[in-house]
């Protein structure tokens, strides 16, 4: 919900437009960085005085009500207003996703980081300053996720310094190649730089030193306060963890980033990704910083995808595959959409005739193909095969027990659902398709959007 003032507003008047036009930005942060979550109820009033605070509403820990408390100066007399408003997860439309879900700690956490830093600007500064505030603006929520991370792990490091020159390292090469990178910082090693040899702006002065770690095979360590501790060799493990969610292609830092570890890693197009805890958590892409709650998501989908006479503990399995393997087709950039059919005889009312896999008329060299798959199950697959399979034109089309229906398919629902003209083919297969069962959809830019009952639920 979007933070909006009345034009003749007291507030407005002694605000001023540049700061209330970064209120209502800064605000905004809650649903960019956390776009599980939904805002409402905002509200200004005149407060007997200033507090900033993020707490529960109840015991359920299912909402939270956060508190902006401010003092803005007149001519006359200071005079306090709080701004407030209720965080809450988003919730399928109907059935058991529907339930409220709980807030967690890192959740809050993020939510009293954007408050602070909104009042930290706010008080501070003329109210026409103008310029000050949009170089603010600029920054916002990169400035959120640094100072979430700096508390949460307990670093001296200057993380905003580290991702501002990622971000630059993004826009240069080297031997015309897109530069890659990756480091560890450790929470727990204090070892101190030795004197101009601070990572990152000592080494990064160097072109070479922006070469030597690829995020893939290799990654820096950084201690906690600045100091290049080694260079880290990255070995595949044989087995991954069953409940972390991450790209395939950075498991190795990702294995790495567990404990007291926090791995950075900036990819050839230019995103950077935050792994801590064995999972991927933060990014950034397209201009756009986000928190990952890869649990609550799979719930999601999880319970948008329940059915009748399917046993309870395979849908988990299949979401679970389906959305690992979204996560890979997302920061591939290859694209591709996946249907979760909620039962399996829509198949024929979504799938052209001939591309799926049990269809008589299929072709033959297709057959074969078919039948040199390992398996049909997606749970079962290898991550690399089903994102192979996806990123061939078309849709992967699953019955809810996850067997592979149709890959490479050619829809065409018979109910298609509200779609303007400027959507393009794969945005029409997916609302059509979501009124048969759970669509994802994902975009050449990376974007993962999910599609239910004809319409669009959630973007990550």
């Amino acid at each position: 919900m979007e933070f909006r003032v009345r034009k003749n507003a007291r507030f407005r008047k002694l605000l001023g437009d540049a700061k209330l036009d970064f209120l209502a930005y800064a605000l905004g942060s809650i649903e960019r960085i956390l776009p599980h979550i939904e805002t409402s109820r905002w509200k200004v009033a005149p407060a007997a005085e200033k507090g900033t605070r993020v707490t529960w509403l109840d015991s359920t820990r299912r909402s939270l009500k956060v508190v902006l408390g401010l003092n803005i100066h007149d001519t006359d007399s200071p005079s306090h207003f709080s701004v407030s408003g209720i965080i809450e997860r988003r919730k399928t439309p109907a059935g058991v996703g529907s339930i409220a879900r709980t807030i967690d700690a890192r959740e809050r956490a993020i939510c009293e980081q954007v408050v602070a830093r909104i009042g930290q600007v706010l008080r501070s500064g003329r109210p026409d300053d103008a310029d000050t505030i949009e170089a603010v603006r600029q920054i916002f929520d990169e400035g959120v996720i640094a100072a979430h991370l700096k508390k949460h792990h307990q670093v001296e490091l200057d993380l905003r310094e580290i991702l501002s020159s990622l971000r630059d390292l993004a826009e240069q090469s080297y031997e015309n190649k897109s530069l890659t990178f990756g480091c560890l910082i450790d929470a727990n090693d204090t070892s101190v730089p030795l004197e101009n040899a601070k990572f990152p702006s000592d080494f990064f002065q160097l072109k070479k030193f922006r070469f030597f770690s690829d995020g893939f095979r290799t990654a820096y360590k950084i201690s906690a306060k600045g100091g290049l501790s080694g260079l880290r060799g990255l070995s595949r493990a044989s087995t991954s963890p069953r409940a972390a969610f991450y790209p395939e292609w950075c498991e190795d830092l990702t294995r790495e980033s567990q404990g007291s570890r926090l791995g950075v890693a900036l990819t050839k197009q230019g995103d950077i990704l935050i792994l801590d805890g064995g999972n991927l958590r933060f990014t950034y892409r397209l201009g756009r910083w986000q928190y990952w709650n890869h649990s609550h998501l799979v719930d999601l989908l999880r319970n948008a995808a329940r059915t009748q006479r399917v046993p309870p503990r395979s849908i988990p399995k299949v979401v679970r595959a389906l959305y690992r393997s979204a996560l890979d087709v997302s920061f591939r950039r290859s694209g591709g959409l996946f249907v979760l059919l909620r039962n399996a005889q829509n198949r024929r009312k979504i799938v052209r005739s001939g591309d799926a896999i049990d269809d008589s008329r299929r072709p033959t060299v297709e057959k074969s193909f078919d039948r040199s798959l390992p398996t049909r199950m997606v749970q079962a697959l290898s991550r690399s095969i089903v994102a192979e399979l996806a990123a061939v034109d078309g849709a992967v089309v699953l019955n809810n027990r996850g067997e592979i229906l149709a890959y490479g398919a050619v829809l065409d629902p018979k109910k298609k659902g509200r779609i303007t003209r400027t959507e393009g083919s794969r945005t029409k297969a997916a609302v059509g398709a979501s009124n048969y069962g759970l669509a994802v959809k994902v975009s050449s830019d990376g974007d993962i959007t999910i599609y239910l009952n004809g319409s669009k639920f959630i973007r990550v």
